[in-house]
């Protein structure tokens, strides 16, 4: 692989690392970017001017620099430009508006749909493409789309591997999501995992963006996902798919997962499809519990009742997190995030699930692993669709010249 870089990469590299600064130094001077950033005051210039022509930043008020001289603050255009977030599950379809500061517009659109399969993928992506379309009329201001994605995800072909699953890689069905979404619009597509984008939305948003925090994002909804950033960088565990660390194996013989077709991974435990099935199993030994009034038992209705105080309910969701802890613990020994966040419908079993896997964490804890800070989600709004917007701002931040339509030597490159 080639690692040189012309010029015009060199320049786009220092227009991201401008912007990256003004990002967290709003009103920030010339001087401070020259020493923050390592430019030579004329680079400065010549950058400021053509992100201000661009009106990605604005010159604020005087401000007071060294020695008493007044300069003229620098900001980062916050508002101009919005970004369309896209989260796509298993069983549902979502789309916001987002501005770079995480402030979201609009009503939130979500679509469920009974579940998503080879049989219905094109259906549910041509519903996509048209909210997609909406959205750009009513926010001509959208610049991008980021798109969270379950995995499989494969990022050198933009596809979703989607149901049923095949354990023969010859006859999995593999979607070309991007290049189906990319029909709809002109607007550069981003795809990734969606506990990664969770991950790293909350570093972006919720955190005062340490370069050296490392987060591991438990996505606990339909299914299991794990996602892991340091500082904004994704580690996706290879360059072509997706890390699948909510399947890793956590009892070797037991539930068969109808994701990935093997037993007793984290997902055959910890997921809501996971629970509504050993729910429905055991239910028949539990006649005292409300869920047998209830006529099709869900995630949501075991924890509801969890809180209404149904033991059967609560005994689910405590082997729910004791298993998410044997999980957590296995990772443990591979990453050592400093903080580790549990997402999704299923956090919101609350201090039941929390206080489960907190136990199971030290009764089992080795030698070898230091148990961060785990923080339970519960109350967080879509972590993945804020995190899909995230993305995207991301990678246009990360290249600038192109995803803003910046000149180089005269000339503009096309966003794509």
């Amino acid at each position: 692989m080639k690692k040189g870089k012309n010029l015009a990469d060199l320049l786009d590299s220092n227009r991201s690392e401008v912007l990256y600064y003004l990002m967290d130094h709003s009103g920030c001077s010339r001087t401070d970017l020259g020493a923050a950033t390592g430019l030579t005051l004329a680079s400065i210039t010549k950058i400021i001017h053509s992100l201000l022509d661009a009106g990605i930043i604005y010159e604020t008020d005087f401000i007071e620099g060294k020695k008493g001289r007044r300069s003229i603050g620098l900001s980062f255009c916050y508002d101009k430009f919005k970004v369309l977030a896209v989260n796509l599950f298993w069983n549902r379809l979502e789309m916001q508006a987002c501005d770079f500061h995480g402030n979201f517009y609009g009503e939130l659109v979500s679509i469920p749909f009974l579940y998503i399969s080879n049989r219905n993928i094109e259906e549910v992506v041509e519903t996509a493409g048209r909210y997609i379309q909406d959205f750009c009329r009513i926010y001509p201001d959208i610049v991008s789309i980021g798109v969270s994605v379950p995995g499989p995800y494969f990022r050198n072909t933009g596809c979703i591997m989607v149901p049923p699953f095949e354990k023969d890689p010859a006859k999995r069905s593999y979607y070309p999501l991007k290049e189906k979404l990319s029909q709809f619009t002109h607007l550069p597509i981003f795809l990734e995992h969606d506990a990664d984008t969770g991950a790293l939305a909350y570093w972006w948003f919720r955190t005062d963006r340490s370069p050296d925090l490392v987060i591991m994002n438990f996505l606990t909804d339909t299914g299991v996902g794990v996602g892991l950033t340091d500082g904004r960088n994704i580690y996706a565990g290879s360059s072509s798919c997706s890390s699948e660390s909510g399947h890793i194996t956590v009892d070797y013989h037991g539930r068969p997962c109808p994701y990935c077709g093997s037993n007793g991974c984290l997902n055959a435990y910890c997921s809501g499809r996971a629970l509504e099935e050993i729910a429905a199993e055991q239910l028949s030994l539990h006649s005292e519990s409300i869920l047998n009034n209830i006529p099709t038992i869900t995630y949501q209705a075991i924890i509801q009742a969890s809180k209404e105080g149904d033991s059967f309910a609560t005994e689910l969701l405590t082997e729910c997190g004791r298993t998410l802890g044997h999980g957590i613990l296995s990772l443990l020994h591979v990453f050592h995030p400093d903080l580790i966040l549990i997402s999704g419908a299923i956090s919101k079993a609350g201090t039941t699930l929390l206080h489960s896997m907190q136990k199971s964490l030290r009764e089992r804890q080795s030698s070898y692993t230091t148990i961060p800070e785990i923080r339970l989600l519960s109350d967080e709004r879509n972590l993945s669709l804020l995190g899909a917007a995230a993305f995207a701002m991301e990678q246009m931040l990360q290249f600038p010249t192109r995803y803003f339509s910046l000149p180089v030597n005269n000339q503009t490159l096309p966003a794509s």
